[in-house]
This record gives C-alpha cells, sequence and structure tokens, in this order.
C-alpha cells in the first residue's frame, strides 16, 4: 500500500512517497535536493481512520542519513500522530494513476 508524504527541510518542501518504514526512519521519494545531516519533518499518509472515520497523519521530525537518485533516508528523532489537514487529504486521496511514480511501502512498526 503506497503511502503519500509531505516534506519540508531548510532546502524546500514537496510531496512523496514512502518506500520503506520502520520504527527508526524512512526511505522516501524527494523532489528537491536534501544532504545528509539536514533536519527534515514529514507528514505520513496513515493508512487506517481513526475511529473509522477521521484521517491521520504521522508527522515524524528527523535528520537525513543518506539522499541519492531521488530518495532519502530520514532517522527519525520523533513522531507522533495528528489529524491530516483538508490539503493533505486532496493530494493523498488523489486516484494512484494522477500521482507521481510509486512504489509500495513495506510496514513495521513505527
Amino acid at each position: 500500500m503506497p503511502l503519500p508524504l509531505h516534506y519540508r527541510s531548510a532546502e524546500g518542501s514537496g510531496w512523496g512517497r514512502v518506500l520503506n518504514i520502520g520504527k527508526g526512519g524512512a526511505l522516501f521519494t524527494i523532489s528537491h535536493i536534501v544532504k545528509p545531516g539536514q533536519r527534515i519533518e514529514l507528514r505520513i499518509g496513515w493508512p487506517v481512520l481513526l475511529d473509522e472515520k477521521v484521517h491521520l497523519t504521522l508527522v515524524a521530525g528527523g535528520v537525513i542519513v543518506r539522499a541519492q537518485d531521488g530518495q532519502a533516508a530520514v532517522r527519525f528523532h520523533k513522531c507522533w500522530f495528528r489529524t491530516a489537514t483538508a490539503e493533505f487529504k486532496r493530494h493523498a486521496l488523489m486516484p494512484i494513476e494522477s500521482q507521481p511514480s510509486i512504489a509500495a511501502p513495506m510496514l513495521s512498526h513505527c
């Protein structure tokens, strides 16, 4: 199941896809240049609804540990859940064929 994400760093912000996620970090697609050591915040569309009706985002702050070929890896320093904003839901719920190319993530506990 592809998980959409929005990222924000000192270099810019953009939309991407989670390729792999675990409790310590994530690998995701990027459209801006990021560098190892750089701080970043991710907002990841969570696949489970709160009370079967409320969309959630996993907000994760961390540091880039690797970046190359349109992908970056982040080590999480903190993460928490928030209700998804209307803008995030509009983008995250777009049909797959309307979004950038994606790969299915491998989920584990976060």
